[in-house]
């Protein structure tokens, strides 16, 4: 794995992570330093290129490129990202700022003669299906695929000239993709695009558009994005004469980005074009998504817009469930599309509604309702859903947003969320299988799953039977480090009596006890080894503990899962502090057995 698995999509999700969490915080939670040479230019901000790269190829594969991984060149990062469309720059030139703003190119886009007007309703308006042109394209067909998810390029271009140092040269030198492009026709400005993606190809140019009298084509080639035509054309004398244009306008031009800000009044007469000001205003920021909040949305699933809210909400929630499991096994919150599908479609086909099937791409879609859910990699319309054909070209990843997976990291917010899903969405499936089938079979013992318990409970083979002694097997394992000296304290400050029943044993002359975890070390429960996480039980109690069938309520009486019958309080030390969180844990868990063994 390397840089060549990353993704545009990986790219666009780690920048909108560092978006979220700022430059140096984003840098500090990936352990990447700040770039001492390339920059990412994106939206006319500016981001680490090697901290982008690592972070994407996390949510493109899976796995995070580490500082030490890769280096940070013009050869590596800087071509990588720039062959995915998009724009870096040595990170001087931006002498510290944080924003590159857009330059304004002025394309007259020809007369009749030129068969500007059909050429701009072929290429620029409805496009060119990169299918038809991929044979002359070479090494662009994968950046124009990976800009065009729909597989419909908006290109536009110009012919060569044998002038030195006239506007036109100018242009085509100067020109720079993020810039924007304004057409220009009949004395108005018709239209704004955005430049994607450069490139010089007269074999594509004669494709899509021929070649003059003289025998040129339109081989110098913008690749656009952000296509917009006026729905009142802008007259266009005031803003060339402000920018020191001849009128009317006959040659490409490109004027700089100051300029750009002194037209931006009469453009907006009828467009008013994206153009960071400065200084920048700083974006609200959202509310900060409490757990309750979380909770709350988790219970509105599929409600905020159709009728089949019980359908939508079923396969959000699976959906869901999947994503929890994915933080409690510590993977990465996003992922790539053919991951979700491979792994959601199988939950979707068993634990849906039987009388609906529901395609992978619907959850994903309909969850960024909830504002607990995000995409990236592909235009988003809650409108219209795309067609799988659509995201199997684009690969967009997908998964939790920040703040999501951040509460999710909690175990016990984890463990309640589970339990929400559960309960309002998926009260007539088989639970314990379900939580089973997504990696959260844990959850079904207060103990959950050690380390070492892969191989455990698989018969021997035919050949591993024999007579005699039992057979054997080598195995590798690892298991978790437990501190003896603080299970032996707390079976010596109850005398290892039990603290449910007193129970007092004796095995081969001695007490006899056991050291009980009220919130499990294994997975995905996490508990701390330490005393206030302990209590001291007869292996009778320890095995109804672990197996959530007995618990202690909020007034330390012991009681049944299952019924709620008292086995009496819970038996006390002034020497042994236990921490009512972990006791919250551990009936929360019950909670969970009661709904999946009803």
């Amino acid at each position: 794995m390397g840089l060549g698995d990353v993704t545009r999509a990986g790219v666009l999700a780690a920048v909108a992570e560092c978006q979220q969490l700022g430059r140096e915080p984003f840098r500090r939670r990936y352990g990447f330093g700040r770039a001492k040479t390339y920059e990412l230019i994106w939206d006319g901000n500016c981001y680490d290129s090697k901290a982008i790269a690592g972070v994407a190829h996390l949510y493109s594969v899976g796995r995070l490129l580490s500082a030490d991984d890769f280096s940070g060149g013009a050869r590596t990062v800087a071509h990588r990202l720039r062959t995915l469309g998009f724009t870096v720059q040595d990170g001087s030139a931006t002498n510290g700022q944080e924003q590159v703003a857009p330059q304004i190119v002025l394309q007259p886009r020809g007369g009749a003669r030129d068969r500007g007007p059909q050429n701009f309703v072929k290429s620029v308006r409805q496009g060119v299906p990169i299918a038809d042109i991929k044979d002359v394209l070479g090494e662009e067909a994968d950046i124009l695929t990976a800009l065009y998810p729909d597989g419909i390029a908006r290109l536009w271009g110009s012919t060569p000239t044998t002038q030195v140092n006239n506007e036109k040269v100018r242009a085509l030198r100067g020109r720079r993709v993020g810039d924007d492009v304004f057409f220009y026709a009949e004395n108005h400005f018709i239209a704004r695009a955005r430049i994607l993606h450069l490139l010089d190809s007269p074999r594509l140019a004669q494709q899509v558009w021929g070649t003059d009298e003289d025998n040129a084509t339109w081989q110098h080639i913008m690749a656009l994005g952000e296509v917009e035509e006026f729905p009142t054309r802008v007259p266009a004398a005031p803003i060339l004469r402000r920018l020191n244009v001849p009128v009317p306008l006959r040659s490409l031009t490109l004027r700089p980005a100051e300029d750009y800000r002194r037209v931006t009044r009469l453009l907006s007469d009828g467009h008013q074009p994206v153009l960071p000001q400065p200084p920048t205003p700083r974006p609200a920021v959202p509310p900060r998504l409490t757990a309750a909040n979380l909770f709350d949305r988790i219970g509105s699933l599929g409600t905020p817009r159709r009728s089949e809210g019980t359908a939508s909400g079923r396969h959000q929630s699976l959906a869901l469930l999947w994503a929890v499991s994915r933080i409690a096994a510590g993977q990465p919150r996003l992922a790539p599309w053919t991951a979700f599908r491979t792994e959601v479609d199988p939950l979707l086909t068993e634990f849906g509604l039987p009388e609906r099937e529901v395609a992978p791409r619907s959850p994903i879609w309909d969850l960024q309702d909830s504002g607990l859910w995000e995409v990236h990699g592909i235009e988003t319309s809650f409108d219209s859903m795309p067609q799988e054909e659509i995201l199997d070209k684009a690969q967009p990843v997908t998964g939790l947003t920040q703040a999501s997976a951040d509460l999710l990291q909690n175990p016990l917010t984890r463990l309640e969320a589970v339990i929400k899903l559960c309960s309002a969405y998926l009260d007539d499936v088989d639970q314990r299988s379900l939580l089973s089938r997504v990696g959260l079979a844990g959850y079904t013992t207060a103990d959950g799953l050690l380390d070492d318990e892969d191989g455990h409970g698989r018969e021997i083979t035919d050949e591993e039977r024999a007579t005699g002694p039992t057979a054997r097997r080598d195995v590798t394992s690892s298991r978790l480090v437990r501190n003896a000296s603080i299970a032996n304290q707390v079976k010596e400050i109850h005398g290892h009596a039990c603290q449910v029943c007193g129970t007092r044993l004796q095995y081969m002359r001695r007490p006899y006890s056991q050291a009980a975890h009220i919130r499990g070390l294994g997975s995905p429960h996490d508990g701390p080894d330490e005393l206030p996480n302990l209590l001291c039980l007869c292996p009778n109690h320890h095995v109804l503990f672990d197996g959530l069938e007995i618990y202690i309520d909020v007034d330390e009486v012991v009681r049944r899962t299952h019924g709620g019958d008292s086995l009496g309080r819970l038996r006390r030390h002034l020497g042994h502090r236990i921490d009512e969180a972990y006791m919250q844990y551990h009936r929360t868990l019950c909670e969970l057995s009661r709904l999946t063994k009803k």
